[in-house]
């Protein structure tokens, strides 16, 4: 496929994953290219065909949840978010009721929020929420003067502090969204002042633009929509074996330290979404095959690779989480396993963090129950 559309940067056509993820690292030094892997992905997941299984059909929505320490640009990235995806709708501090009265009747949504907090705090949103972001993907809620329950389609990308991962470790939502958890070193800060003191006043041109990138993402949405005189709407996917059975190896590798109870089908599914998502991304760059009454897109090698990428970070972050949740709340000794993970030097900046964020929750709750033992 070659674009007539002249508006449309060839540069982004011939190779729009690493172009989005390269604006936005230059928007966001040291955030962009920790976060976008997934958010390039997210825009796409709202109007790419949701996967067969079977005689039903399984999501192709990807939902993200960001949580760094404040000053990490966690606003910026949810804003940038915003200028490029489809139908964008931010929302902060709202109550359930607010929150239907913007989303009703509406459909393909963006939802996204930069203080995650204030939304997982009341549990009539979340399960709003869970069903809208489910696979049941349904807008259903019921009080005493009238009933609603409709179809809606929506990707979700939520900001906050990894202080509140001691809320969400225990969640059902967790499951329904890919964590990115980021803390920066010193020398990381530094590299990120000294980025934005060099972008002050400077206007040249370096990368694609905001606009350039959304143009691209309308394109698709106009094919998928019905709405393009050049393409029609893709509405399948082909996907050889071999990558079938790639990405069940590697999960099944990525599932071996998880506890036996635990099912993991919703990160296998993961594996398969964003290969199917990459390869929309790459719409021009794939060949399409009319199947029957269907057009499909044929998944290749590096839709693949970056599928098993991205599910490998979902899982061992999702794993890190749930472990650390677990080993705090079983330990008989808090403050000597926050001592040692605080001298570990060989643990990475953000696991040792992530420890850091539910040991002293614990600790804080052992000295609060001890204070009020002793009134």
């Amino acid at each position: 496929m070659e674009l007539q559309l002249k508006e449309i940067s060839k540069d982004i056509v011939k190779k729009p994953y690493g172009s989005i993820i390269q604006w936005a690292e230059q928007r966001l030094k040291l955030v962009g290219s920790k976060t976008f892997p997934v958010i390039a992905l997210m825009p796409i997941s709202l109007i790419s065909p949701d996967m067969p299984y079977q005689d039903r059909k399984i999501r192709s929505n990807i939902n993200t949840l960001v949580l760094s320490p404040s000053g990490s640009a966690k606003s910026s990235l949810t804003e940038a978010f915003g200028e490029i995806t489809y139908s964008p709708l931010s929302f902060n501090d709202i109550t359930k009721a607010k929150f239907i009265e913007k989303i009703a009747g509406r459909t393909d949504i963006s939802f996204y929020c930069g203080d995650i907090y204030t939304v997982f705090r009341d549990p009539k949103l979340m399960k709003i929420l869970e069903g809208i972001l489910g696979e049941e993907k349904k807008l259903s809620s019921e009080n005493m003067r009238m009933e609603i329950n409709q179809d809606i389609n929506a990707v979700f990308l939520g900001a906050g502090l990894p202080s509140s991962l001691t809320t969400y470790a225990s969640m059902g939502m967790l499951r329904r969204l890919t964590p990115i958890v980021m803390f920066h070193s010193k020398e990381e800060k530094d590299n990120i002042n000294l980025h934005v003191t060099r972008g002050m006043f400077d206007t040249s041109p370096k990368i694609v633009h905001s606009i350039q990138i959304k143009d691209f993402y309308q394109k698709i949405y106009n094919i998928q929509k019905g709405n393009d005189n050049e393409f029609e709407p893709v509405e399948g996917y082909i996907v050889d074996e071999k990558f079938k059975d790639g990405i069940y190896e590697r999960h099944k590798e990525l599932s071996s330290p998880f506890k036996n109870e635990q099912y993991l089908v919703t990160e296998l599914q993961s594996g398969f979404r964003y290969m199917c998502n990459h390869a929309m991304l790459n719409l021009f760059n794939r060949k399409i095959e009319n199947k029957g009454f269907e057009r499909r897109i044929a998944i290749e090698e590096d839709d693949f690779e970056i599928a098993k990428n991205l599910m490998e970070m979902e899982m061992r972050m999702k794993f890190f989480i749930y472990t650390c949740n677990r080993a705090v709340k079983t330990s008989t000794n808090v403050l000597q396993l926050y001592n040692s993970i605080l001298n570990n030097t060989e643990m990475d900046i953000t696991y040792k963090n992530i420890a850091k964020v539910f040991l002293e929750d614990a600790i804080g709750k052992k000295i609060k129950a001890s204070n009020e033992g002793e009134r």
